[in-house]
């Protein structure tokens, strides 16, 4: 439920773009705000000037064209979350300046339907519908940029009354799905899709294959697959030639290591260039990848592309593991080496990562929220571009070592550790930061009055917030590129 939060959201993005714009340029007397008030039917009373006209979260059954006949003004009608069971378009051919209609999260199976001209946004998701609801009459739509869809199957024809329009986004809740034709998808022309798969089945991979092949922009929610991996369908031959997609971001993934690997290995020789991945969980067996488990796959790679990917950035967060046997190296190893600039591994559990054999790309690297210690990139040289390193919220104790951990990285801007556990006792230990910090933050740690003594020297903005710090040394003046220090909430009696 919480993927379907969460993808329901990032699809109304331009609902409160849309909103937003309006609201700011019209009085309150042109907002009519009906929204849960246990309403059973349109109100009778609603203002003839209005222009946004909310009856989500009600009870409303029906709609009927008495009840918006007056209302000649309205640009935006949201009636979500209701009992809606059927839809005749035609209670909308007074309102010729409606923009938005939201019906999401109904019960609507079935629509008659009617040409609303400037109509830009038409959600019908969260519905009853067996097949996708597109009539005829979308296709005149020439403004329609957002529409969300439901239904149980798919098939080839469902889009031919809207291939020739040019969406902006595409949203289909697919439910209790049975039936996806091949190919489907990509008779639509749309920036971004968004697919939100049934959370109790087995995901039907050429959804995800032909997505690739539909939008720059394609986000999956509910991808998931409990049967053998042998049974798993690999991509076609000549899906590389086809992918259009340039950002994926994959929700709620429940997948075994093998497959994870076959779509990770695709999308790496893709056009792809930021894969987002949330709420991983991958599953046995895990071993290293062998040329004979991947021989279809990588032949067509040789085939098409070179071996350097297209990927710039690539993050997973909230990863969590069922193989609770496995040589963890293999893992660090295939990250570690990712010709990539940017990389966030954040709440995985994560005990330690390698350092690259080779001198690595990485600008970039997120590692919070795991469970990393001081033994992270030690006497690590192969760091020699990265510049934003984000270590906060593990199991760091000794600030000396963080330093040391720096001292190779030339290029080192930016430091994170808040949220450790570090402290640092002074007794006369060195500390060796990168030169080129310029930026550090040491907040929510254990430190006390001797971490003046282990400081970038060339530090601009230093964060000391929430520590055990009492007094400031005089010492501190010889930080001369410093400009800014934040030492709120802690123990200091005096400055």
């Amino acid at each position: 439920m919480r993927s379907l939060i969460n993808i329901y959201v990032l699809t109304c993005a331009f609902t409160f773009t849309l909103w937003d714009n309006i609201q700011s340029t019209v009085e309150d007397e042109f907002i009519a705000n009906y929204s849960s008030r246990l309403l059973t039917n349109v109100p009778k009373n609603i203002p003839v000037r209005t222009q946004v006209l909310d009856l989500s979260h009600n009870r409303i059954s029906g709609l009927s064209i008495s009840e918006f006949i007056h209302l000649s003004d309205l640009q935006i009608l949201n009636i979500s979350h209701n009992l809606i069971t059927m839809l005749d378009f035609s209670v909308f051919i007074f309102n010729e300046n409606l923009e938005y209609l939201d019906l999401s999260h109904n019960n609507i199976s079935k629509v008659s339907c009617l040409t609303l001209a400037y109509l830009r946004h038409l959600d019908l998701s969260f519905n009853k519908f067996t097949a996708l609801p597109i009539c005829q009459e979308f296709g005149n739509m020439f403004h329609l940029e957002y529409l969300g869809l439901s239904a149980t199957m798919i098939r080839t024809s469902d889009f031919r009354y809207i291939k020739h329009l040019q969406l902006h986004t595409v949203f289909l809740n697919l439910g209790n799905f049975s039936l996806y034709e091949p190919q489907s998808l990509t008779v639509l022309t749309t920036r971004n899709l968004h697919i939100a798969f049934a959370a109790n089945q087995n995901f039907i991979f050429p959804l995800l294959y032909d997505g690739l092949s539909t939008s720059e922009n394609l986000i999956i929610v509910n991808l998931r697959y409990t049967s053998s991996y042998k049974d798993f369908p690999s991509p076609p031959l000549m899906l590389l030639k086809k992918i259009k997609t340039t950002t994926l971001t994959l929700d709620a993934v429940d997948l075994q290591w093998p497959i994870i690997l076959q779509i990770f290995m695709l999308i790496w020789y893709s056009p792809v260039e930021h894969l987002t991945v949330r709420n991983l969980t991958f599953r046995g067996p895990l071993e290293e990848p062998t040329e004979y488990a991947f021989l279809p796959l990588l032949s067509t790679v040789e085939q098409l592309i070179s071996l350097d990917g297209s990927m710039k950035a690539l993050t997973l967060e909230h990863v969590r593991n069922k193989v609770y046997y496995f040589n963890q190296e293999i893992l660090y190893r295939q990250f570690s080496e990712m010709n990539i600039a940017n990389l966030t591994i954040a709440d995985a559990y994560m005990p330690h990562m390698l350092c690259p054999n080779r001198t690595s790309s990485f600008q970039y690297i997120n590692f919070s929220r795991n469970a990393l210690t001081d033994e992270l990139f030690q006497n690590c040289g192969t760091l020699m571009d990265l510049k934003l390193l984000i270590l906060q919220k593990n199991k760091f104790e000794s600030l000396r070592k963080v330093s040391f951990m720096t001292s190779r990285m030339k290029s080192l801007k930016y430091l994170d550790m808040s949220s450790n556990l570090l402290r640092h006792d002074g007794a006369g230990e060195q500390c060796q930061w990168a030169e080129s910090l310029s930026e550090l933050d040491l907040s929510s740690n254990q430190l006390v009055d001797a971490v003046f003594e282990c400081l970038p020297v060339n530090v601009k903005k230093l964060s000391l917030q929430n520590n055990q710090i009492s007094n400031v040394p005089s010492g501190v003046a010889e930080l001369k590129s410093l400009e800014e220090l934040n030492l709120a909430s802690n123990r200091l009696a005096d400055l």
